[in-house]
């Protein structure tokens, strides 16, 4: 969609919830383009890691009336490296998706994201150790989302607290990165913004 196209389409979304229609039960019109610039942190428990994550971007399709929303988180993958008793100083390079997002934006807002993990570039005391190329949680991290100040036409701080769950296909690697990350307990915060350009 055009810029033009989704500053009008916004502006009509912003009349019709004036009016009183915005929580009707059927869209009114094809779903709305947004792009926003996504930046955040997350706290990963067990290695008590703070992880600066962005700038990246997040493309949502959010069907006025309903204000039900669908789309997608893309976020560069981070370096974590802690210090593993009994081992020493393990290295990796967490990639965090590409999210898969569904939610909705009226009455409140709540939106899940389901995040495939993977892990990379894995070094032990700074020497390279074969994880493979598949090495990631069995199953996506879903992030429950909550925000207190999303408005469509600008965007929000979004939080969640979340488990990260066992990884696999590691090699002989499994039993350490599923040693140092997986658990409960994990902080998420974003903050979408309306794009400069």
């Amino acid at each position: 969609m055009k810029w033009g196209t989704r500053v009008t389409a916004l502006a009509a979304a912003t009349v019709v919830g004036g009016l009183g229609f915005a929580g009707a039960a059927e869209a009114i019109g094809p779903p709305v383009y947004t792009k926003y610039d996504v930046n955040g942190t997350t706290h990963v428990a067990k290695p008590n890691a703070d992880v600066t994550l962005g700038p990246g971007i997040s493309e949502l399709f959010t069907n006025i009336g309903p204000y039900s929303f669908y789309g997608t988180v893309k976020l560069p993958p981070v370096t974590i490296t802690r210090a593993v008793p009994g081992v020493g100083t393990v290295s990796g390079k967490l990639t965090l998706g590409l999210g898969d997002v569904t939610g909705q934006a009226f009455g409140g807002f709540t939106a899940t994201a389901k995040w495939p993990v993977k892990v990379s570039d894995v070094t032990v005391n700074g020497a390279p150790y074969d994880v493979g190329p598949a090495c990631g949680t069995a199953e996506p991290v879903t992030t429950e989302l909550t925000s207190a100040d999303w408005q469509l036409d600008k965007g929000g701080h979004l939080t969640s607290t979340y488990t990260i769950g066992a990884f696999a296909n590691c090699g002989s690697a499994t039993a350490l990165v599923n040693s140092a990350v997986p658990g409960p307990g994990n902080t998420l915060a974003l903050d979408f913004t309306w794009p400069a350009a």
